[in-house]
């Protein structure tokens, strides 16, 4: 099977040799969607054909299958509802598609996975793919012929990377998403060397759902500074904690450590970073902190998330600091601070700031810049400006007191 596989891939690098240099090159590769085999078995004769414009469905057998899965998903939600009622309305509060990133997703390009009609647990529901992509199986040659590389829920780890070391040239590399695997932080260590030392100029990078912890956060806040023209990262549903995230923070800043600040060493301009999303890790009060000190500052940050953080289980403090850090920014549009706080007895659960917190949010906001019903969600995102003063609170320093709620 291996041996199938690596010829298989093999076979694509040779045909994307091929190809002008001016063209861009989009590899995706994921388990067999469940529902439709015999429509991708039947085969398609259009799969060279010029893709359709816009954000309409891909041809052939790909519009098939997308139409089919549509249809399902929206049936099981259906039959999950009571008769009577009727369905939930969806409203996206935000589209992140800074450096174009959500067509760089084959769950959206391939499946027309949109987030509304269809979800990523629609088409691939969590547990139902027991894919397991051979250890012996090179994946890196991949990276030096795609302008986009995209391979998902493969358990791709450090074995199936051991090899990108030995990739010097990765100048058509743009976007690379890796979601769902277990890369790990020795995988990371491999995969950010590798990009450090070929010089790539990629722009997007998501690594969600790969068991990232603090020592692979830092070891891609310190190759950070090689990538000058990275300008979004995609982190989710890791396991970075504070050190991770603050080692983040201070690279995307370029900002030294609290303990190791020195007032003769020159200041270096942040790095050029536009977003940024952390949903899903631990950055926690500390982190938290530092992130406001960066982005009150930061000059081209317009997107950051640290939803379902924990950064409102003790106190409010770094929720807040955060939130003034934003209406001070020059530059954020978009702060997502969703499900920071405890819900419900017992702490299990995580959902929008109590009450008082609100309240009190309401009160400092500058009058129309933020949607009060985002607000009450943990979600900041700049409808307009105002003007005056843009200084506001400033961010307390994470030793500072805790005001408890």
């Amino acid at each position: 099977m291996a041996k199938a596989i690596q010829a298989h891939l093999d076979l694509g690098k040779k045909l994307l040799e091929t190809c002008p240099y001016s063209t861009q090159l989009r590899i995706s590769v994921a388990p067999l969607i469940p529902g439709v085999e015999d429509i991708l078995a039947a085969g398609d004769t259009s799969v060279l054909s010029q893709a359709t414009s816009g954000s309409g469905p891909s041809l052939g057998i790909f519009a098939a299958a997308q139409k089919r899965l549509v249809e399902r998903a929206q049936k099981a939600k259906k039959k999950g509802r009571p008769k009577d009622e009727p369905a939930p309305p969806k409203k996206n509060l935000y589209v992140n598609n800074i450096n174009s990133q959500r067509v760089h997703d084959c769950f959206r390009s391939l499946y027309g996975q949109d987030d509304v009609d269809l979800e990523h647990e629609d088409i691939l529901a969590s547990g139902s793919s027991d894919v397991r992509l051979p250890p012996e199986v090179d994946v890196t040659q991949a990276f030096e012929v795609a302008s986009s590389l995209d391979m998902q829920h493969l358990d791709l780890g450090r074995t199936h990377l051991a090899n990108l070391k030995f990739v010097e040239d990765m100048h058509a590399l743009t976007h690379l998403n890796l979601n769902n695997n277990l890369v790990g932080d020795s995988g990371v260590e491999i995969l950010f060397d590798s990009l450090a030392k070929a010089n790539s100029t990629l722009v997007h990078v998501s690594l969600s759902s790969n068991n990232i912890g603090d020592v692979g956060a830092e070891t891609i806040a310190n190759t950070l500074p090689n990538l000058p023209r990275l300008t979004s990262l995609e982190l989710c549903d890791n396991f970075i904690q504070e050190r991770g995230s603050v080692a983040i923070a201070e690279a995307v800043g370029q900002v030294p450590p609290n303990d190791e600040q020195i007032e003769e060493q020159p200041a270096l301009p942040p790095l050029p970073l536009l977003s940024i999303d952390l949903r899903g890790n631990k950055t926690r009060y500390i982190g938290a902190m530092r992130w406001a000190e960066v982005i009150v500052s930061h000059p081209k940050l317009q997107f950051l998330c640290l939803a379902q953080n924990e950064l409102g289980m003790m106190n409010s403090d770094s929720f807040m600091a955060l939130v003034y850090a934003a209406v001070a920014s020059v530059a954020l549009s978009v702060l997502d601070l969703r499900d920071n706080f405890p819900a419900g007895p017992g702490g299990g659960t995580t959902g929008p700031p109590p009450e008082r917190v609100l309240q009190e949010l309401l009160s400092d906001l500058p009058q129309g810049e933020f949607d009060e019903n985002d607000v009450k969600q943990a979600v900041f995102i700049r409808r307009q400006r105002s003007g005056g003063d843009r200084k506001g609170r400033q961010p307390q320093q994470a030793h500072g007191g805790s005001r408890q709620h």
